[in-house]
């Protein structure tokens, strides 16, 4: 409003209320691709109007002032390592993301560019989400001495590298890159096609993307001044320390997941650990396989009385196997990690992938409960999609209804209880996902709940555990109690297993009913 008003009364022109808004843009943009909290945002814009410089113009005033210290508008060489290593993918909303790639794809320059308001895009990884044995495989070839496969995946799956726009991502899906390169190729945007016109498709043309990405991020976002008393920044290490003492009461992650978590490698999180004290559960750090890192020494002299790690481990609940190593299911990876710290603000219960009743169809259009069945009978047998119908049939007649996602990629399927249409009103105990590849799974969404009554009331949530882990072949471990846990679809066709799911299902359903009970 401040560049507005300004204009208005003939102190800015038009170019420098553009220029002005692209650093503002700019400032908005490179924080978010790094990961700048946005806790502060609104004390810097509203100190604009009484800290803008009166002797200089107000574009290059409003670029000195967003340029100063404690400002934290990311530079042009962080700006690029985050482009390579970050996963992008986990930050901000699914609008914002959407938008950088959509500005990124029109620095182009088409002579005949995409219109954006009327296309339906959205965010695709081209090495997919679940990768199977074909992409992993590839994978195997270039990961470093020490490093599995499925790390590799987790460390570059979400950087900006590996995501782009399309309207054919239901198609996509978890294709090895021979059949999405043929789709790619008949895309309109320029971007996909030079994505289609690489041979294959892992870590170096994911890095190569980055850095052609990145050299056009630098030229459409401008940077900020230098040497105007800039901070040094550590944020992604105070990330590191918040989630670490965020970990719930049984549960260990890996240095490999925390890595992939900040966009960081392996190595340097387990220097930066051995080498600080004071930071919480840095103990709770494990090697892939569940063991104490040869490597690991307590930070500090104090702790070096708890020497024997094991037996911290164990008394925060932290199970171990016949082998010693520390138990896999316990273990908390990348994006469960990024969940500890995005709380209840998620995309898929906030507008990309919102659980709605549909409206009637167009006679030939897929509805989105037909577009669910058709990915999930693409990846799991028969008697498993006969299961989940089976479910969601039970589910309706408790008075349930079964709400669907927009998704393209991975349409999803909410068990929903309140009113229909109106999720915010209403509770859901899981969201069902097809496989893409690896198998579907149910998604219990304790961290959900807990914000919903009555399962605000952690005892109720715990019986739902408890009462899930009857099933056969389900061990979901007390500390995943705050987040979202998968359960294997497959697991339904066994008619124990379902019985006592369904029973489980109808425990959810009497205890939302009882809420308002005195």
């Amino acid at each position: 409003m401040l560049l507005f008003d300004r204009r208005e009364r003939g102190e800015l022109d038009s170019a420098g209320t553009v220029r002005a808004l692209a650093y503002i843009e700019s400032f908005l943009v490179r924080r978010m691709i790094c990961r700048v909290p946005t806790n502060n945002l609104n004390r810097i814009f509203q100190a604009v109007p009484g800290q803008l410089p009166g002797d200089v113009p107000v574009a290059e005033g409003l670029h000195r002032l967003l340029s100063s210290e404690n400002r934290f508008w990311p530079d042009d060489a962080e700006l690029r390592e985050k482009i390579r290593t970050a996963p992008f993918y986990q930050y901000g909303r699914w609008q914002q993301r959407k938008l950088v790639l959509q500005r990124l794809e029109e620095s182009y320059g088409h002579p005949e560019p995409v219109d954006f308001a009327a296309a339906q895009l959205t965010v695709e990884h081209v090495m997919p989400q679940s990768p199977g044995d074909e992409w992993l495989r590839a994978l195997g070839e270039e990961a470093d001495e020490g490093e599995t496969p499925e790390e590799l995946h987790a460390r570059f799956q979400h950087t900006l590298g590996n995501l782009t726009l399309t309207a054919v991502n239901a198609e996509l899906s978890n294709h090895p890159f021979e059949r999405k390169q043929g789709l790619l190729r008949g895309s309109h945007l320029e971007m996909n096609r030079r994505i289609a016109a690489t041979e294959r498709w892992g870590v170096r043309e994911i890095l190569a993307r980055a850095d052609e990405l990145a050299d056009r991020a630098v030229t459409l976002w401008p940077a900020p001044l230098r040497g105007v008393g800039r901070a040094e920044r550590n944020r992604d290490w105070q990330l590191a320390h918040e989630v670490l003492a965020a970990l719930p009461h049984g549960t260990w992650t890996s240095y490999g997941d925390l890595a992939a978590f900040l966009g960081s490698g392996a190595q340097a999180v387990g220097n930066h650990l051995a080498n600080t004290p004071g930071v919480i559960n840095a103990y709770r750090v494990l090697t892939s396989e569940g063991r104490v890192s040869d490597g690991f020494r307590w930070a500090t002299p104090q702790d070096e009385g708890h020497a024997d790690v094991r037996a911290r481990l164990t008394a925060d609940g932290v199970r171990f196997t016949a082998t010693g190593a520390a138990d896999p299911a316990q273990r908390l990876t990348a994006d469960e990690l990024a969940s500890l710290l995005a709380g209840t603000d998620d995309d898929r219960a906030d507008g990309e992938d919102t659980a709605q009743h549909e409206t009637a169809a167009a006679p030939e259009a897929e509805t989105r409960a037909e577009r669910f069945f058709r990915q999930l009978a693409a990846d799991d047998s028969p008697e498993t999609v006969k299961a989940v119908r089976a479910v969601f049939t039970h589910w309706e007649s408790l008075g349930g209804w079964i709400g669907h996602g927009a998704g393209h990629v991975t349409t999803s399927a909410y068990l929903m209880l309140g009113e229909a249409g109106s999720p915010g009103r209403g509770i859901w105990p899981m969201t069902l996902y097809p496989g893409a590849g690896r198998g579907g799974t149910a998604e219990v969404v304790f961290q959900y709940m807990a914000a919903r009554e009555p399962f605000t009331d952690r005892a109720l949530r715990a019986e739902l555990l408890t009462r899930l882990n009857a099933l056969d072949g389900v061990d979901i471990p007390d500390g995943k109690l705050e987040l979202r846990p998968n359960i294997r679809l497959s697991l339904f066709e066994n008619d124990s297993n379902r019985t006592l799911l369904l029973e489980a299902l109808t425990w959810f359903r009497d205890r939302w009913n009882s809420r308002n009970s005195s």
